[in-house]
């Protein structure tokens, strides 16, 4: 029988290593907590600005026999002009310490130098409808939790080409995918 797997959204250290329920929704804005309020403003003349980092991985809520590998993120659907979303990998400890944001977003800064919002920033991974793998840790399921040292943290970029008008966009779903046998 395969084992329960759910999404989970990990904010500052105090949720380590423990997450929340990631499948009930996450909203990608400058506030560290799962659905926050604070818009990431579109900038008015050429720039991108980012969202705070989102941190998530996938977590076993109920256990079985089995093992998780394979690790995916891709998107549901295809983002807007001017809209990106950029992932990256790091360990446990370093979210828990050079990541939390309680005093200030640790999200790549804004830049007002191009109109980059779906070209990844050094060190991230563009998200986009194809699956691309994010971790590829050998996951056994006989013990409930995220069993990996590592966390992903995804951000969103804007940048002064989207037309959408604030809190207009519909980024669809991020999807994260494992195989288990």
């Amino acid at each position: 029988m395969p084992a329960t797997v759910q999404a989970q959204w990990f904010g500052n250290s105090a949720t380590l290593p423990a997450g929340l329920n990631a499948e009930t929704g996450v909203t990608w804005n400058r506030d560290d907590t799962q659905t926050g309020s604070t818009p990431v403003p579109i900038p008015t003349a050429t720039g991108t600005n980012y969202s705070y980092l989102k941190v998530l991985q996938l977590a076993v809520t109920g256990t079985s026999t089995t093992t998780i590998t394979n690790r995916t993120v891709r998107i549901s659907s295809a983002f807007a002009a001017g809209l990106g979303m950029h992932w990256k990998t790091d360990t446990q400890a370093n979210w828990a310490t050079s990541y939390n944001q309680q005093a200030a977003s640790k999200a790549t800064a804004d830049q007002t130098a191009s109109n980059s919002g779906a070209t990844a920033p050094t060190g991230y991974t563009a998200i986009t409808t194809s699956a691309v793998q994010y971790d590829n840790t050998s996951q056994a399921t006989s013990a409930t939790g995220i069993g990996t040292t590592l966390l992903m943290g995804v951000e969103l970029a804007v940048d002064s080409t989207y037309a959408g008008g604030p809190g207009s966009a519909s980024l669809g779903n991020v999807v994260l995918g494992y195989d288990e046998a």
